[in-house]
């Protein structure tokens, strides 16, 4: 089976995407819901641009969780359908994250490229981090048979 396009995805899937996506990222005191800042729209897309290999179990997801609201169509998922169901809220989760906003309101600015000089000596050595730790002294757990 050819895994279909992500420009493939009609208005009505992309409400059915929403609807699931709002009941597992609902609008909170501070965060908004997940199509408050696109997820449905551009979000989704992204997602699948990143992640081919959700783009059948995704689509299969979709197709079943037609007719239904965001909350049974993710409780149908769950139960019947694990592949399909973990496509959807990886893709819901994904896309919410790599949305600006959101991104903001958490204070994430994304992945930044640091410098290293590998011949200054590293804080941790010299603020006392690891003071506690040299203090308390080795410990050890078996690992349980």
């Amino acid at each position: 089976m050819s895994k279909p396009a992500t420009a493939k995805l009609s208005a009505d899937d992309r409400a059915i995407f929403g609807a699931i996506a709002d009941f597992l990222v609902p609008k909170t005191a501070k965060m908004p819901a997940a199509t408050e800042v696109g997820v449905a729209a551009g979000g989704i897309d992204d997602v699948l641009k990143f992640r081919p290999d959700l783009i059948e179990d995704f689509h299969r997801g979709l197709e079943k969780a037609k007719g239904l609201t965001g909350a049974k169509a993710a409780e149908l998922l769950f139960e019947t359908d694990k592949d399909a169901f973990g496509a959807v809220s990886l893709a819901a989760s994904g896309a919410y994250y790599m949305s600006p906003k959101v991104r903001q309101i958490i204070g994430y600015p994304g992945q930044e490229s640091l410098t290293y000089d590998n011949h200054e000596t590293p804080d941790y050595l010299t603020n006392g981090m690891l003071e506690r730790v040299a203090r308390r002294g080795p410990t050890y757990k078996p690992t349980p048979r």
